[in-house]
């Protein structure tokens, strides 16, 4: 009997081995990273738009306007031309039967779509859930009153949620041809902090007096540094770091100067650290050039300096936005004790 059962035992794992060796592997997401594609009503998406316009849909200069993502809509049923897109939003009234709810109700468990409608703060969000590197969000309520409010209380969160799918996406393609693992050990032992360099990144300056490093790289034209300070208990650490980014740019690097008309400061957090991130407009001394600026400021106590770690880009009509949001999957790499790659 023992022998019978341990037979039926081998026979079901092989089964199931069997059937998991037959699985296909799940595929990539595919797609824009600043695109979400939006499976809405008019009417619902028409009260909800101005919502997700205040995070997602956020506006900058670079100097053209360019909002951090953008939305393109679809009907439910192209829903399944587009599933592994990379950014999914669904958003339905769950009191009306639309071909949107039913799509809804198709995708989510029954358990799912009851607690939903219990909490009048949920809702859904599934990272991979068509596609490697997909973040999918459902927002489902019992009414138009109730959709909007469940936006207007998750926004933040569906907001960072897409944002964490987007770094891990764009921190694949950064290295995917290679980083300079040399370039960033000599940072390290030289001025304490790690920062995982893209390959084809070249050294500009590299000065321990000034507090800067300073690279980078063409087509289009890009340059990324990393600046520090004392820190100066006497003021802020917003008025330290509004200084250290205007030095940074007239002094330090010398021929670029900063539009204070556009620049813009808000707080968020990098790792333990809590930062400040700030979009702006650069413009060179010398030449007609100019563009968008991104940087981030911080706190280190390890090291006890205030640090700044900015961007510019100059790439006339081409999308500028892409571009920075590369340079800031390099900034979160940003360490000053153990350094690691993914």
């Amino acid at each position: 009997m023992r022998n019978m059962k341990a037979k039926w035992g081998i026979l079901v794992l092989v089964v199931i081995i069997g059937f998991q060796a037959c699985e296909r592997p799940m595929e990539k997401a595919v797609g824009y990273d600043h695109v979400i594609t939006v499976v809405c009503e008019d009417e619902n998406w028409e009260a909800c738009e101005p919502i997700l316009a205040e995070t997602l849909g956020k506006v900058f200069k670079t100097p053209r306007t360019e909002t951090l993502y953008t939305f393109h809509r679809i009907d439910s049923e192209d829903l399944n031309l587009n599933i592994h897109n990379k950014n999914i939003l669904i958003i339905t009234r769950m009191e009306s039967y639309s071909s949107v709810t039913k799509q809804v109700k198709s995708m989510l468990p029954d358990t799912t779509l009851k607690q939903l409608r219990r909490d009048p703060r949920g809702y859904y969000h599934q990272a991979d859930a068509y596609a490697l590197g997909q973040a999918l969000v459902v927002v489902a309520g019992n009414n138009l009153a109730d959709i909007r409010s469940r936006l207007k209380v998750n926004q933040d969160e569906i907001f960072d949620f897409y944002e964490r799918q987007m770094y891990q996406r764009s921190t694949a393609f950064v290295y995917r041809s290679g980083e300079q693992f040399e370039l960033a050990e000599k940072y390290f032992n030289q001025h304490g902090y790690y920062l995982r360099m893209m390959h084809d990144y070249v050294e500009i300056e590299n000065d321990a007096e000034k507090q800067l490093v300073w690279l980078g790289r063409d087509f289009p034209y890009r340059w990324l540094s990393v600046s520090w300070s004392t820190p100066d208990d006497s003021t802020t650490l917003e008025q330290q770091l509004n200084s250290l980014l205007k030095t940074t740019l007239t002094e330090k690097m010398g021929s670029t100067e900063l539009n204070e008309d556009y620049l813009t400061m808000e707080p968020f957090w990098l790792k333990e650290y809590s930062a400040y991130k700030f979009y702006g407009l650069w413009q060179s001394k010398e030449e007609v050039k100019g563009g968008p600026l991104m940087a981030y400021g911080f706190y280190e106590p390890t090291k006890d300096r205030v640090y700044l770690l900015m961007g510019i880009v100059h790439a006339p009509d081409k999308a500028k936005i892409p571009y920075l949001r590369q340079m800031e999957t390099i900034f979160r790499t940003f360490d000053t004790k153990v350094y690691e790659t993914d």
